[in-house]
């Protein structure tokens, strides 16, 4: 992580020590996160999905950050790379934590577990440890009840991995781990830079555009010659469109509302949505522990984001 003074605006140092935010600010936060919610469930499942069919992972990142590299080029245009405010450490965790790397570990992780397991261990994981390391870097206090909440949200999100697990499913779950770790180094850097939300979302999109699709096209593996073109469009536009811009967006604005911890709590809400579409569309029916583990999820949500959000700690 940067020195403060390359990586803390005067705003953003503002935002992260101030007061819980206001009614409507918070009521607009929430409703970002849910947004963002619904959209990362339904790639959950569309990644899996793709990968149990005829695509590979290194195949449905490609697609992703083609559609949505050219979507946010005009952004960095304009804009730029915001190189003063984040620092190279800050860029890079930037890049990775929200763009091909952080997307290319879900995908391969899905080919070893299912989607149910993955919406549990990466949102739950990410926000147990932003909870826990914005105590430091970013003055946000673990309160008692702060601290029921990261103890709900983690118990509920890894009953809900241990319930499913099977034979070959380990490494899927290391590799989730590691995604939930660069997805809080995102996080962070989101949080205590200022940036805001879509030109966040359009440097993680354009410098994984950048960097990743030439070592794809070189080195790596492609189905793409021969998928559907039914399926290459889905992927397509609903992981460059849906999940890079618009869930990155909605979960970067929420972010800016609740403050690090309440936005990163209201993405644990994913394993609960993911069950719920999961039954029709991949025959995942939640059995009555999931139910149980969806409770505490839920639990551990609200005392982390609408108790924080209406000031009591």
């Amino acid at each position: 992580m940067p020195p403060r003074n390359t990586m803390m605006t005067d705003t953003a140092r503002r935002g992260a020590t101030s007061a819980a935010p206001s009614g409507a600010a918070f009521t607009l936060g929430i409703a970002w996160g849910l947004l963002g919610v619904l959209v990362w469930s339904g790639s959950f499942i569309l990644t899996r999905f793709g990968v149990q069919t005829t695509l590979g992972p290194f195949d449905i990142i490609a697609l992703r950050f083609i559609v949505a590299g050219l979507l946010l080029a005009p952004v960095i245009l304009r804009r730029g790379l915001a190189w003063r405010r984040l620092g190279p450490p800050g860029l890079a965790l930037l890049v990775v934590g929200g763009g091909a790397p952080y997307a290319l570990l879900s995908a391969a992780g899905l080919q070893y577990a299912p989607a149910g397991q993955a919406a549990a261990l990466i949102p739950g994981l990410m926000t147990a440890a932003v909870a826990l390391i914005g105590i430091r870097a970013l003055g946000e206090p673990l309160t008692p009840r702060r601290m029921a909440g990261v103890v709900a949200v983690l118990a509920g999100s890894i009953t809900i991995a241990a319930v499913s697990a099977g034979p070959g499913q380990t490494p899927g779950h290391a590799i989730f781990l590691c995604a939930a770790l660069v997805w809080t180094g995102y996080v962070m850097v989101l949080r205590r830079s200022g940036i805001d939300g879509l030109h966040a979302t359009a440097i993680a999109a354009v410098m994984s555009a950048l960097c990743y699709l030439p070592v794809y096209a070189l080195f790596l593996p492609s189905a793409l010659a021969t998928a559907p073109f039914a399926d290459m469009a889905i992927q397509a536009i609903y992981q460059g469109v849906g999940a890079t811009v618009l869930g990155l967006y909605a979960f970067n604005q929420a972010v800016r509302r609740l403050g690090a911890g309440g936005g990163a709590a209201l993405s644990a809400l994913i394993p609960v949505v993911t069950m719920g579409l999961a039954a029709p569309l991949l025959g995942e029916v939640p059995g009555p522990i999931d139910l149980v583990a969806a409770l505490l999820i839920t639990a551990g949500v609200l005392l982390l984001t609408v108790m924080r959000g209406h000031g009591r700690r």
